[in-house]
């Protein structure tokens, strides 16, 4: 800390007759004023950041107490002179240039104001430009050099911007599983802020719709306001999704079901009844009746043993009943031992087209592509 000059400016004001000063005389008491005050408060920086460390290692009183009590000043004035000496400690160059009167110390705390609320990586690559920091602030008024600061910072916040969202774009994921204690399908997700924005704001949108829509009813449950809103958040993700998969491709079935005739006809459980989604989760029979209503999904009629009737042969590669058909018939990869789940093998022949093989079920399988010549082998 250059302190050469503070001696003579303190000197200085102490002979001037400030009476009979002229404006030019005023002035240089004002240069003088600015290197003792700059000193002061450059004192006063280090003497918060000690009473900081103290508080944060010997248990004594936060800094802020002691401004305000051996200080005299608000507890507002407190907290900015601790923000002002924690921004001097993280950039030295700036407590330097306040102890030399180069600056003044509302350009620290303008910085400090600044920063205050930038993430850490952009602050600190924000101070990474310290020294063409101190070059403006010894050359700008404070507002000056806090508008110059606030520009910088939305200028790299706007580039950190680019890049975090290309990288949460690449990190969005939609995961599910098959609780096998509870038959419930569980699932995680990390959505980036515009696809969360586009997905919730529908269910928000479709949630209250429909609670309006029930409390006019006279629903008990939602008269009454004791219904689970994150049930309903999956009903209406559930309902925007296959609403918008109708739209859009609206010859394509949304559900598979694998149900006995007996039991479809029926409703009624029996000793060999089958009645499940495509992915192998169990239904009751009233639930797959309804389904079957409703026009949009694809029956898998079985018979009692579970074997699906043959598709016939019409082309070369399984077509689409022929591959729901197969999802019905196998889970998983049909080699022994490969859990790979069927929506990632490819349907391969047992007895190769080339040679003869027909697209008959019979002759199909879903096969991971690793696994394909040992089957072929087996055969």
């Amino acid at each position: 800390m250059n302190t050469s000059t503070v001696p003579s400016a303190i000197e200085a004001l102490d002979r001037a007759d400030i009476a009979v000063a002229d404006s030019q005389g005023c002035g240089a008491l004002l240069a003088h004023l600015r290197v003792a005050r700059g000193w002061l408060d450059a004192v006063e920086a280090r003497v918060t950041s000690r009473m900081t460390e103290l508080y944060e290692t010997a248990g004594a009183a936060p800094a802020v107490d002691q401004h305000t009590r051996s200080g005299g000043v608000s507890a507002a004035e407190g907290r900015r002179k601790e923000r002002r000496s924690k921004t001097i400690d993280t950039v030295p160059a700036f407590g330097d240039a306040l102890a030399g009167g180069s600056i003044g110390a509302e350009h620290v705390d303008a910085l400090a104001s600044a920063t205050a609320n930038l993430e850490n990586s952009i602050a600190e690559e924000l101070f990474t430009h310290a020294a063409d920091l101190l070059a403006e602030a010894e050359r700008t008024s404070p507002e000056q050099f806090g508008r110059s600061v606030r520009g910088l910072a939305r200028h790299l916040e706007r580039d950190h911007g680019i890049e975090r969202n290309r990288r949460q774009r690449h990190a969005t994921f939609l995961s599910r599983k098959i609780n096998a204690a509870t038959g419930m399908v569980e699932g995680r997700y990390a959505f980036h802020p515009e696809l969360a924005n586009q997905v919730f704001g529908a269910v928000d949108r479709d949630i209250a719709a429909m609670v309006k829509a029930r409390v006019a009813s006279g629903d008990d449950e939602f008269v009454r306001r004791t219904y689970d809103r994150n049930r309903l958040a999956a009903e209406a993700l559930g309902r925007l999704v296959a609403g918008g998969h109708q739209q859009v491709r609206p010859l394509e079935a949304d559900i598979t079901l694998v149900v006995d005739a007996r039991t479809a006809a029926t409703g009624e459980l029996h000793d060999d009844s089958i009645c499940e989604t495509g992915d192998g989760l169990e239904l009751p029979p009233a639930s797959v009746r309804r389904l079957l209503c409703g026009g949009r999904i694809t029956p898998i009629i079985v018979d009692p043993g579970g074997n699906v009737l043959n598709a016939g042969r019409t082309i070369r590669h399984a077509n689409r009943s022929q591959r729901r058909a197969l999802r019905a018939m196998y889970r998983t990869c049909a080699f022994h031992g490969c859990d790979t789940v069927f929506d990632r093998c490819e349907i391969h022949h047992i007895h190769e087209w080339e040679h003869g093989g027909s697209t008959d079920l019979a002759n199909l399988v879903p096969l991971r592509l690793s696994h394909e010549p040992e089957l072929l082998a087996v055969a």
